[in-house]
């Protein structure tokens, strides 16, 4: 027979799905945090959870972002940290790449690349 999970349970396990993280956040060890999976927490407990899962950004520019369950949101899109972390590689990537392409199509640059076709 299912041991039927609380709204605590399911509303925690949502956000916070690691036991750990949730006692930390809570102010609780882990065996507490189980204890309220079981048999319910206080409904401070649950919107404490709540309130943590979904934070604001009110600072201009950043108009419809949200912070939740440690990643960026914005219209249902999740930007991890690895994510912002790896776009920011490919723009500087590509950056570099504009940076040669400009050089190439200056009259040095198409010098040199007319001077390594002839020699062909």
């Amino acid at each position: 027979m299912a041991v039927k999970k609380t709204s605590f349970y399911h509303t925690r396990n949502k956000i916070i799905p690691n036991e750990q993280q949730a006692a930390d956040l809570l102010g609780v060890d882990v065996s507490e945090i189980k204890r309220m999976d079981k048999e319910g927490a206080p409904i401070m407990a649950e919107r404490l959870l709540l309130l943590w899962d979904k934070k604001n950004i009110n600072a201009p520019g950043w108009d419809g972002w949200i912070f939740s369950r440690g990643a960026l949101v914005h219209k249902k899109i999740r930007w991890k940290p690895e994510n912002l972390l790896n776009a920011r590689r490919e723009a500087e990537r590509v950056t570099k790449l504009e940076a040669e392409i400009h050089q190439l199509y200056s009259l040095a640059g198409l010098f040199k690349i007319t001077r390594k076709l002839l020699k062909r």
